[in-house]
């Protein structure tokens, strides 16, 4: 759906991922060419890169799992940077996405953590994740959770952004965080053949052979208030399923496609000047977004730029969409967009993976993609304010 006045801003992100521990941090890093996998020793697997946040007191919290503190960490300093009162947040919603939610403090010991008996069935609940940033901010409004695999953070954005739309809210906090780097769940995804076995961190080349696991976490701000220093607005969000298998992809890409379509026809003002896929790496998801990419931009004299982020931080399950749309707003708040990792492949001819940070001019915009197991899609516009 495309929002109407009035606009959904993006006022604010921050985020941690292997690339820093704050968003500034992640940015600079990206500008020095030098992407944040590493073999993941300390994690006890070290034939597989991946990428871990390394200020481990960000997931630390005497009352909540490590998922939650990450949350209220981000949110309690994207909120301090933006200077909300307490009255702004008493009236704001919260809205939070995560595939594994506090799994990795439940299914192992959290290392630094205390186990506390009163708290110790909270700790495994998704829902833990958005009672205890509405807690610790003092959020009286909505407290929502999705949970649609690797999509949840993409959709929080876009539920949130619907929930502004309708004037429920004025303003609302988005989080996603997802905390892979445990040895059960790296054991499932290695199982199920999702895992990268060759170390090629490139989505669409010939030889990928999967993803590299990663932890991140994000918070957004979203406000509907006109404002000088918006980072970027909130164009349009569009889902739908493929309706094919509980976990492959379809090599035809037919999900991808009509959500495209859709996003292009009701994105009737603005150039789409960048695509973010989803390109997580899989030989799947290559083969049908690579499909879809040709397909819906084949009529296109001007084709939209790439910018694949994971090789840059590694696929973090629910939080990539959000994360990569934290990294995208805060370029954007510069009239950019950002560097590709040198090297990668194109999914097509006449596809340009940008290698140095583009401009953007007034009014470009630029899509999200993110794709879930079960054959989810999710689509997010951008537009440069």
């Amino acid at each position: 759906m495309i929002f109407p006045p009035p606009s959904i801003l993006i006022t604010g992100a921050e985020a941690a991922c292997c690339l820093g521990n704050d968003l500034t941090a992640m940015i600079t890093q990206m500008h020095c060419g030098a992407g944040g996998l590493r073999p993941l020793e300390i994690f006890g697997v070290p034939d597989l890169k991946g990428g871990w946040i390394d200020d481990r007191k960000l997931m630390l919290h005497q009352r909540y799992g490590p998922a939650s503190a990450l949350a209220v960490h981000l949110a309690k300093r994207v909120v301090e940077a933006r200077g909300w009162s307490s009255a702004e947040l008493a009236d704001a919603c919260v809205f939070v996405g995560s595939s594994r939610g506090n799994t990795a403090g439940w299914i192992e010991p959290w290392p630094g953590r205390k186990k506390r008996r009163l708290y110790a069935a909270s700790n495994n609940l998704h829902g833990e994740i958005a009672s205890a940033v509405s807690i610790e901010l003092g959020v009286r409004g909505a407290s929502q959770l999705l949970s649609n695999g690797c999509a949840s953070g993409l959709d929080a954005l876009g539920m949130a952004a619907m929930w502004l739309s309708q004037g429920l809210a004025m303003r609302a906090i988005v989080v996603s965080v997802d905390l892979p780097l445990v040895t059960p769940l790296l054991a499932s995804f290695r199982e199920s053949g999702l895992l990268s076995r060759n170390e090629i961190n490139d989505p669409y080349s010939p030889q990928t052979t999967g993803f590299a696991p990663a932890e991140a976490g994000a918070a957004l701000l979203l406000e509907t208030e006109p404002s000088a220093d918006a980072w970027c607005h909130i164009a349009g969000y569009w889902t739908n399923s493929d309706a094919y298998d509980s976990i492959g992809t379809p090599p035809h890409g037919n999900g991808i496609i009509a959500c495209l379509r859709k996003a292009l026809k009701e994105l009737n003002s603005g150039t789409v000047k960048a695509f973010c896929p989803h390109a997580n790496g899989t030989p799947s998801q290559a083969k049908a977004e690579a499909t879809a990419i040709k397909i819906v931009f084949k009529d296109e004299s001007h084709k939209p730029t790439l910018h694949l982020l994971k090789p840059w931080m590694g696929h973090s399950l629910g939080a990539s969409g959000a994360i990569e749309t934290a990294l995208l707003a805060g370029l954007m708040r510069e009239q950019r967009l950002p560097p590709n990792l040198p090297g990668l492949s194109s999914p097509a001819d006449g596809f340009v993976l940008p290698e140095e940070p583009c401009c953007l001019l007034q009014g470009d915009v630029v899509l999200k993609l993110s794709v879930a197991m079960g054959g989810h899609n999710a689509m997010m516009a951008l537009r440069q304010s």
